[in-house]
């Protein structure tokens, strides 16, 4: 039974592991999707796409780096359905995680801050 039941995590890990590593373009290593050939052919011409897959931006985001590249680095213009392709591309595969970092504790459960307004003056 145990036996059986390795194999079958076994099976699930490779076949999951394959279907990941098939949705990857080996050359660049960005994720095979519409818009994936828009960004590989306006990105990759000045930068590794390694660039691209360390990101994590909103689509907003994604548009003000792009118009920081333009202003500052020389980028060209790109089409307006263009760029539309590759901000929808880049937020749906490179998006900012939703949650970054926990709330904040409630005042009641932090413990007194010895230099903040809570705290005694001399």
């Amino acid at each position: 039974m145990k036996m059986t039941r390795f194999i079958l995590i076994l099976a699930l890990v490779v076949l999951t592991h394959g279907a990941l590593a098939q949705s990857l373009d080996p050359a660049t290593g960005l994720v095979k999707a519409p818009g994936f050939e828009m960004v590989r052919a306006h990105c990759s011409g000045c930068h590794s796409t390694r660039l691209v897959t360390q990101q994590r931006a909103s689509k907003a985001q994604w548009r003000a780096l792009i118009r920081w590249m333009q202003a500052e680095q020389n980028l060209w213009d790109i089409p307006a359905q263009a760029e539309e392709q590759i901000l929808d591309y880049l937020a749906r595969h490179y998006a900012a995680p939703k949650a970054r970092r926990r709330a904040a504790l409630p005042p009641a459960l932090r413990p007194p801050n010895p230099y903040g307004a809570d705290t005694e003056k001399d």
